[in-house]
């Protein structure tokens, strides 16, 4: 119950966040934002600036509001206690053993992937990350993985706009669209050398208990010691890891899921990627 004792400029900016928190990844233009909330555009504008430079809101190249990272950091909390990071550490430091490289753990804030957790390689070389960055969700294994699980409004919706082509690998248009329906079928995404050169990862999206991509997981390394071959043969191991991470808070498997992981453990019975990698 509410007390009667209570700011209504507090309540206004709540009121503002949860309305671009309900546009997802298309965003919200000032003038909709204003117009959801019932204010002014000046006055939309002075509390939008406010959020903005807190970090609870970020705004895109096209001038439309999403939420922030700040969110993300004022729940790590929870997150430390009780939620995805909890229940998803355990087999994350286990991919660790398996796979002998990087694993990072994301969630989706607008077009990007916020990393939340990372359990560390012991390898001498290993990649330079850490907690709090954020990279694209269309050129990421972990971005790749959580926009293949999307229904197709809301992926198109996270598509739209140009894509930055961030090194001579990067798939955008159809590619990208073709890659995130074989992404989908087969329950895992490869980033091969996609987002930063001579970089390659392969990520599992994590499902929540309505079967939405709340978060992903990637094993990343140089790509000089972690080849295509290498991210198929462990990539029956990860979909396992991730169908438990996705049963701990709350996803109740599928068949397809089930399907996709005894797919993959026939191509990584059979595997022999061809020099292309046109199977990505």
């Amino acid at each position: 119950m509410r007390s009667g004792r209570k700011s209504s400029s507090v309540d206004k900016a709540f009121e503002l966040i949860e309305a671009v928190s309900e546009t997802g990844r298309a965003g919200i233009t000032l003038g909709e934002l204003a117009g959801r909330a019932g204010v002014a555009l000046s006055t939309a504008h002075r509390y939008v600036t406010s959020l903005l430079e807190l970090g609870v809101l970020d705004r895109d190249a096209a001038g439309s509001y999403h939420l922030g990272v700040t969110l993300v950091a004022l729940a790590g909390q929870y997150l430390e206690e009780d939620g995805l990071r909890a229940a998803a550490r355990p087999f994350l430091a286990e991919l660790v053993e398996i796979s002998g490289e990087t694993v990072h753990l994301g969630t989706p804030v607008g077009n990007q992937i916020v990393y939340i957790d990372k359990v560390e390689s012991a390898k001498s070389v290993r990649l330079v990350s850490r907690i709090g960055s954020r990279v694209p969700l269309h050129c990421t294994a972990m971005g790749k993985a959580v926009l293949a699980m999307l229904d197709e409004r809301r992926r198109a919706e996270a598509l739209a706009g140009p894509l930055d082509r961030r090194t001579p690998r990067t798939l955008v248009g159809g590619a990208l669209a073709a890659e995130l329906d074989v992404i989908r079928e087969r329950g895992f995404a490869i980033d091969d050398e996609e987002n930063e050169e001579g970089v390659r990862c392969v990520g599992l999206p994590i499902m929540n208990a309505s079967g939405q991509p709340v978060a992903a997981f990637s094993v990343s390394a140089p790509a000089n010691r972690f080849s295509l071959e290498d991210c198929h043969t462990l990539a029956p191991s990860a979909l396992a890891i991730a169908t438990q991470i996705s049963r701990r808070i709350g996803y109740a498997a599928t068949r397809h899921a089930a399907a996709a992981a005894h797919r993959s453990r026939r191509r990584a019975a059979r595997h022999a990627p061809n020099a292309g990698g046109g199977d990505l």
